[in-house]
């Protein structure tokens, strides 16, 4: 059966790499925003310390009887690498002054703000400027004012302090470079670009100069700019990683990954260890990964993983391309490292349950959530997928509180929305359809034409037995949503199951026109044609599915429906035609007991003595096995049969009784062992027993 939860995860949103800063500590991670998309995306990707690409989509679809649509929410996919991320435009780099200066009242003023004593810094630099100086020490005392300004968030202040010191000394390249940050700070991305180009015209030669102007032209989205500012320095700078890395991640925003898997390289020579190394590392892995190289992958992640032990994104990478290597133990510990390593990144969290979930470690998967949950408790993307994994675990009861959870911390948005609707198909999931229809009709409240809702009370009210409500519901959400083929699938099965076989064939036509490779709606039409007599119809269809389906498990159904069919016949031809698509249907999965169960009454059906004898080895071998109850029921009636016909009546009359037990509802059963009881009884008298 079907999972009644499926989830359709893969995707990337790529964003812009996050530029290495030249000197100095790794910036703290920033936390982007959540963001929410109904496409699924496939697309491998590595870990580093620096931020996890994350795209979003985790589709919650619930699939049961019908395939109640379920609502959807994005969430990392868990499945593949994640990949260093940062939006260039988030990054704000350190500023850029001089160590000294001739002037000690100057230097000290630089150098209390580069220990941190801003406040005392913006005095003592203002006081410097009342006194006797030269035009080019004011520029550098401006230059520091406006990094404080700038630094503040009052960027206005900022620029035109610098504008100040840049009209007072034309060449401070410290004060050019510092005001392309306030400008890109303040979104004035032209002006930005033009303030680097003076600053790179002035210090052609200077690798933080180069560095800076590059990863602006980055975050302008001018990559080529970037480039070219990146060789620049490179060329007075030849071994800097700094650059390489930053031109390699250039490279491969552009999408020239033979370039950029060159400069990576270059970096982990250069580097050796340390946060480049890592980070470099983790995209060879990612661009390995990409290619289907799994071996060089793994290589790459490792170093990664060995650089930095305690990155829960690198562990979680080392897990994913373990498990693609076939190592399932290795993976799960490194997952579990992954887990424990932790991080404030709910995105994170995501990707290990997920991991953890593929690997079936369910508890470990709702583990990493609530851990999730510890730092972030109103993430609604974790408490989605808590949710969902609830219902993987067939924890129904959970699975609704989570959902409750999310309906009350949301202010009736469409969360909300998806939220009640899924509640409402947990809810009709434990037979609880009163609260599953008001809690379905509360998303109609919120969003009247809201087809997935439609459907799913369709599917609430064909349980409680309210025929004509579920039509008119799946009619609603299949005129919400043409193209939506679930409803009117749905609503041909009602039809269907209960017989109206005119009405099916009507919707199942219908569909089956709209998409005419869904062969699963083709087998259930050629058993309404059946249901209406129409023998020539439903073979057309069959034979159709045959001829070009390519899922065995349609192939098999038509071979079983076209034995059903040619057994109707009393013609001796289609008997045996009969009988060979039986064969068919059952050599193609022994494990298959209804197909076994199919060839077992033709071949009782066909009165051969021979035949029956087959049968009864098929139908012993299928109560011998691990069966549900009902097909072992089955089994046993037609055993039953077998043996009736054979005149082993005390064997008929206990197949009978042990098709009754297994399934008290087995109504042909309590007929047939009378029939049986009352033979045994004459038998028995005609041979003197009574």
């Amino acid at each position: 059966m079907e999972n009644p939860i499926r989830k359709n995860r893969i995707f990337l949103e790529t964003e812009e790499p996050k530029p290495s800063y030249y000197y100095g500590d790794e910036p703290e991670e920033f936390r982007p925003k959540r963001h929410y998309n109904p496409t699924a995306f496939a697309w491998g990707a590595l870990a580093a310390s620096l931020l996890l690409l994350i795209g979003l989509a985790i589709w919650y679809s619930f699939f049961r009887e019908g395939r109640p649509g379920f609502g959807v929410n994005g969430v990392a996919d868990g499945k593949s690498p994640l990949m260093p991320k940062g939006s260039l435009a988030q990054e704000l780099q350190r500023p850029y002054l001089p160590d000294g200066t001739n002037n000690p009242l100057l230097t000290k003023c630089v150098t209390l703000y580069k220990q941190n004593y801003r406040k005392q810094s913006f005095d003592y630099c203002t006081e410097f400027l009342t006194g006797p100086a030269t035009s080019q020490e004011k520029s550098l005392a401006l230059t520091v004012l406006g990094v404080i300004y700038d630094e503040d968030g009052r960027f206005p202040q900022a620029i035109d302090s610098l504008q100040k010191a840049i009209t007072l000394d034309g060449n401070n390249v410290y004060a050019y470079y510092n005001l392309t940050l306030a400008y890109a700070h303040s979104g004035q991305n032209s002006a930005a670009r033009s303030t680097a180009l003076k600053a790179r015209e002035i210090a052609p030669n200077d690798p933080r100069i180069a560095l800076m102007a590059g990863n602006l032209f980055n975050e302008i989205n001018d990559p080529d700019a970037a480039i070219d500012a990146y060789k620049q320095g490179l060329s007075s700078s030849p071994d800097d990683p700094y650059l390489t890395y930053n031109l390699a991640l250039s490279y491969f925003k552009k999408g020239e990954i033979p370039q950029a898997e060159e400069h990576f390289k270059l970096v982990v020579m250069r580097a050796r260890s340390g946060k480049l190394a890592a980070l470099s590392n983790s995209y060879l892995g990612n661009i390995s990964y990409n290619r289907g190289d799994y071996v060089s992958s793994e290589h790459y992640f490792r170093e990664a993983a060995t650089i930095t032990p305690n990155d829960a994104k690198a562990l979680y990478n080392l897990s994913i391309v373990l498990k693609k290597n076939g190592k399932l133990e290795e993976s799960v510990k490194y997952l579990e490292l992954a887990n424990q390593a932790g991080s404030n990144d709910p995105e994170l969290f995501r990707s290990i349950a997920e991991g953890f979930e593929q690997l079936n470690q369910g508890e470990q998967s709702i583990n990493a959530l609530q851990k999730g949950l510890k730092y972030n408790p109103n993430n609604l993307d974790l408490l989605f997928q808590l949710a969902e994994t609830y219902y993987n675990k067939g924890d129904l009861l959970a699975a609704e509180e989570t959902y409750r959870r999310i309906v009350d911390s949301t202010p009736g948005d469409s969360f909300t929305e998806t939220a009640l609707l899924n509640l409402g198909v947990v809810l009709d999931q434990m037979e609880r359809y009163g609260e599953a229809i008001t809690y379905l009709n509360r998303v109609l409240d919120l969003n009247p034409k809201n087809a997935k809702a439609y459907y799913n009370l369709g599917l609430v009210y064909k349980h409680t037995g309210n025929g004509t409500q579920a039509i008119e519901n799946f009619r609603k959400s299949s005129y919400l949503d043409p193209d939506d083929i679930k409803p009117k699938e749905a609503l041909g099965d009602y039809y269907l199951e209960n017989k109206f076989y005119r009405e099916a064939i009507e919707e199942y036509s219908a569909l089956f026109k709209q998409k005419e490779d869904y062969y699963k709606v083709a087998l259930k039409l050629a058993e309404a044609y059946m249901g209406t007599g129409e023998s020539s119809s439903a073979e057309k269809i069959l034979l159709q599915v045959l001829n070009r389906s390519k899922n065995a498990g349609e192939i098999k159904q038509a071979h079983k429906k076209l034995a059903l069919l040619y057994n109707k016949s009393k013609d001796p031809d289609m008997k045996n035609r009969a009988k060979d698509e039986a064969y068919r249907s059952a050599h193609m999965d022994p494990e298959d007991y209804e197909g076994r169960l199919v060839l077992s009454k033709i071949l009782l059906d066909s009165n051969s003595v021979l035949d029956r004898e087959k049968a009864i080895e098929e139908l012993t071998a299928i109560v011998r096995s691990e069966v549900k109850p009902k097909t072992a029921s089955t089994a046993y009636n037609y055993l039953g049969v077998a043996f009736y016909k054979n005149g082993e009546y005390k064997k008929a009359v206990r197949s009978f009784q042990n098709a009754i037990d297994l399934d008290p509802s087995n109504t042909e059963a309590y007929d047939n062992k009378r029939a049986a009881t009352a033979a045994l009884e004459d038998s028995s008298k005609r041979d003197g027993l009574f």
